[in-house]
């Protein structure tokens, strides 16, 4: 099993990804993928139904989250890993997370309406959309009324409108990860390189440290968009303190460009301290 690759951060159509989980589980197969884990956006869907589908199959799966939280005004996302699915307390606080998510999305229509007369949030309420094309339900609200022409475009929607993490009480990183631990689970920093925008490598190390110390247990250190620098300071903070190491090409399908198990990372590289 060593000599297989691991990709332990994949989104499904649950949260903002095109795929389900089990066309996310045939990517993963043919590509050698032994260790696979679904880390949705503030939700336990997607991490559940693998579980059931990884029975009898040629890989092993780790329970997953990526939880939203706020570090100052900074978004900064956890992975939890390996939590108890059943934790009652664990599944009503990712409920109370998904439901700020939601909110960011339903106070950028509520603040818009007041500028195009095409939109509103009863209308926006009542609204669905096909999951399977990615991204979130504003986005695809806002190009059904025309406003946008693609669902990207949207994105810089929301800073314009002051819809922004910091609108809303997501929790700090610290009861993130405080709530991971409750569950069973381990908190590991998502993308450092990207959460932590510091072009000085030193600042950039110093910032990872002080994230490190609110509790998180380890850091996705190989990532699409990491230098190989920044991959080198991640392994060596991981490696001094003691902390678990993680890949994941965090794909989303079709709503983005990484694929399933692209980092190509054997299993033994890392250190996942018995997840």
């Amino acid at each position: 099993m060593t000599d297989k690759i691991a990709d332990l951060h994949i989104h499904s159509y649950y949260s903002d990804g095109t795929m389900s989980p089990k066309e996310i589980l045939e990517a993963a197969l043919p590509r050698g993928v032994g260790l696979l884990t679904i880390t949705d956006h503030d939700t336990l869907d997607g991490t559940l139904e693998l579980q059931e589908l990884c029975l009898g199959k040629e890989v092993h799966y780790i329970t997953g989250i990526e939880l939203s939280s706020l570090d100052n005004v900074n978004n900064t996302h956890i992975l939890g890993y390996g939590i108890n699915l059943q934790d009652k307390e664990f599944c009503s606080f990712v409920k109370r997370n998904r439901i700020l998510l939601d909110t960011v999305n339903s106070m950028l229509i509520e603040k818009m309406q007041a500028d195009y007369d095409c939109i509103s949030v009863s209308d926006y309420n009542a609204y669905t959309y096909d999951r399977t094309k990615g991204g979130w339900k504003a986005l695809h609200y806002l190009v059904e009324k025309g406003l946008t022409t693609s669902l990207r475009e949207g994105f810089a929607l929301y800073p314009r409108y002051g819809c922004t993490y910091d609108c809303v009480d997501f929790p700090s990183v610290q009861t993130v990860c405080q709530n991971i631990h409750k569950a069973g689970g381990k908190a590991v920093l998502a993308h450092p390189g990207v959460t932590v925008k510091e072009a000085d490598i030193t600042v950039f190390e110093n910032e990872v440290l002080r994230l490190i110390s609110y509790g998180i247990d380890g850091i996705e250190c190989y990532y699409p968009t990491h230098t190989e620098e920044i991959t080198k300071i991640c392994l060596q903070v991981c490696k001094n303190h003691n902390l678990l190491i993680t890949t994941g090409s965090d794909c989303h399908g079709e709503f983005g460009t990484a694929e399933v198990g692209e980092m190509n990372i054997p299993i033994s590289m890392l250190n996942l301290a018995g997840l």
